[in-house]
């Protein structure tokens, strides 16, 4: 009894492994069939689009312009160059660069761009090659800008700031010993030096860099993105919640502007005898006659807008989050 079972156990696993098998080749048959009905997968346009010198996951955090020579500056080492103007571009991704946060065009010619660990990349081609330089900190570096004298500036945490003479061979330092970061470093001429930070911070140099003293500070603890003296008394911020403040005396006092807004602000750029800002969600604004005013660029900034530059008398080139890198025209 036990063999018998044993045999129509063993009869039925065969008769159901034959139809498993039929059912399997028949579904096998049918994939074929429609994998042989349809046409070739076609990858050029995925392919034209990977060779586009811009991409859609670029953030752009930074520009310069050395006469036609224009270089964009962003996250994961990316640097875009373009000698046109900013017409057309070509890419390229530093090998071991992480975060490319600032870039500067100095009067001898060069480009500086500043790169989050601790480095600057120097180029004195216009943008064809790169040779990096480590900087002698600890601390976080987070702006960065040339001098006159073409003399490299760049500013961090702990209210640190640092200098080189020598394109970043040797290096000195500057710490105010505040637990707070700059966010901006400029300067107006050989000896006046403003920089600015976390908690309304400024500070000012008037013997080139050699001392620098802690000044008023913004009110509310402003947190300035991006400040820009226009002369040693004029000058703007801008940070969160659509905020701008103005000084006319050299940052002793700022008061708030009306900016229309509630966007977050990032940038501030001069074009001819104009202002703009830019910031979140493709915010663009210009001052006009005293007030500020949205200007409706048109372009498809999905994301935010960091940085803005004057590249000739009637556009202005605009790069950001999401790819965004645009010529706007200021004819409007």
């Amino acid at each position: 009894m036990g063999r018998y079972g044993g045999e129509v156990i063993v009869k039925r696993r065969t008769m159901m492994s034959v139809k498993s098998l039929s059912r399997t080749f028949c579904a096998f048959a049918m994939l074929v069939a429609i994998v042989g009905c349809e046409a070739p997968l076609d990858l050029q346009g995925v392919e034209e689009v990977s060779k586009l010198p811009v991409k859609r996951f670029d953030r752009f955090q930074s520009m310069a312009k050395q006469g036609n020579t224009v270089v964009a500056v962003g996250f994961n080492g990316s640097v875009l160059v373009s000698n046109d103007g900013a017409v057309q571009w070509k890419r390229q991704d530093l090998p071991g660069a992480l975060d490319l946060i600032g870039v500067v065009a100095c009067d001898d010619g060069s480009f500086v761009a500043l790169d989050a660990t601790r480095k600057i990349w120097i180029s004195i081609d216009d943008g064809d090659s790169w040779i990096a330089k480590n900087i002698d900190t600890e601390e976080a570096v987070t702006t960065l800008t040339c001098g006159p004298d073409n003399k490299l500036w760049v500013g961090g945490s702990y209210t640190s700031i640092y200098s080189t003479e020598d394109r970043g061979e040797t290096w000195t330092t500057n710490a105010l010993d505040e637990d707070a970061m700059f966010t901006s470093i400029q300067f107006l001429d050989e000896n006046y030096g403003v920089a600015s930070g976390e908690f309304g911070m400024v500070v000012v140099s008037k013997d080139g860099g050699e001392t620098w003293e802690i000044g008023p500070s913004m009110p509310n603890d402003f947190y300035p993105e991006s400040t820009h003296f226009l002369d040693h008394d004029n000058g703007y911020a801008v940070g969160l919640n659509g905020k701008i403040l103005k000084t006319i005396d050299a940052g002793a006092s700022w008061t708030y502007e009306d900016s229309g807004t509630d966007a977050p602000l990032y940038g501030i750029t001069v074009h001819g005898d104009s202002l703009y800002v830019v910031g979140e969600a493709g915010m663009m604004l210009r001052l006009k006659d005293g007030r500020w005013e949205k200007v409706q660029h048109g372009k498809p900034a999905r994301s935010y807008l960091r940085a803005a530059l004057s590249v000739n008398d009637q556009q202005l080139l605009i790069a950001g989050g999401a790819g965004a890198l645009f010529l706007v025209s200021t004819q409007n």
